[in-house]
């Protein structure tokens, strides 16, 4: 990529990047991605595209566009997409669209293999850290959203909440996985069903609007124990604190930390 791109184009932090003559911000994340071995992990947790631009390439392209922070995939496509790749916009809508593809598998294989690269199982502090944040969304037409309490506006939003699990040590703070939660208030149906209800999915959907948020947490703990990912201690806020969720942690042989809140 030429350094003399349009840095319009770009958020700030990409543009600084772009203002160094010694960089080239494709080759940064390209070498990334090599170092990961990306393209084996994408083929392990069973990604696959019959025709068109190879699956390995088109996940480059869609998580590039997430690493630049550029608003949409049509802003990407329009200012920044053919810098990277000839693939059309069209090529990322499908993918998101796709409910055969089992992102949940791609991100822990990532997390497993960088756990073990870099022997973050030889660190004196490992602590799971237990986190949730409101995703608002917009508009008369979305599907799969509820209502929310934003503890950051004080104020009741639609949208969905993602629940995340990462582990945190003396040298990274790793992501391991994530889960949407649809509540039950002012929920809002999705438009159709998903093609195949066995997909990967549909079942994620039903896990989202049926499952708590302590169900949650035990599945995404469990997951990453099964693979290899150890922890002493898992960190949470005050949602967190509650006897169902001490009761998970010590089921699963990690000391809880968590706030309590205030109430008898």
């Amino acid at each position: 990529m030429n350094n003399d791109t349009n840095k319009n184009a770009l958020p700030p932090l990409i543009g600084g990047l772009l203002a160094d003559k010694k960089l080239y911000i494709d080759n940064i994340f390209a070498d990334t991605w090599k170092s990961l071995k990306f393209n084996t992990l994408i083929r392990s947790a069973g990604f696959s595209k019959r025709s068109g631009i190879q699956i390995t390439k088109a996940v480059f392209v869609l998580l590039l566009w997430k690493w630049l922070n550029v608003s949409s995939i049509a802003v990407f496509s329009r200012k920044a997409m053919g810098l990277f790749s000839g693939a059309q916009k069209d090529v990322l809508y499908d993918l998101l669209k796709r409910e055969d593809i089992n992102w949940r598998e791609f991100n822990l294989q990532t997390a497993k293999d960088i756990y073990r690269k870099d022997n973050l199982g030889d660190s004196r502090i490992k602590a799971f850290v237990l986190d949730d944040s409101v995703k608002t969304r917009r508009g008369k037409k979305m599907k799969g959203i509820s209502s929310h309490f934003d503890h950051v506006t004080n104020r009741h939003v639609m949208g969905q909440q993602v629940l995340t699990l990462r582990l945190a040590t003396e040298e990274a703070f790793l992501p391991v996985d994530s889960q949407l939660y649809v509540s039950q208030v002012k929920a809002k149906e999705l438009i159709r069903p998903y093609k195949d209800g066995r997909s990967v999915a549909a079942k994620r959907y039903q896990e989202a609007t049926t499952l708590g948020k302590p169900e949650m947490a035990a599945g995404m703990m469990k997951r990453a124990i099964r693979n290899g990912l150890e922890a002493e201690y898992l960190v949470a806020d005050a949602w967190f604190g509650r006897k169902s969720m001490i009761r998970t942690a010590l089921e699963n042989g990690v000391c809880p930390i968590l706030r309590l809140k205030r109430a008898k």
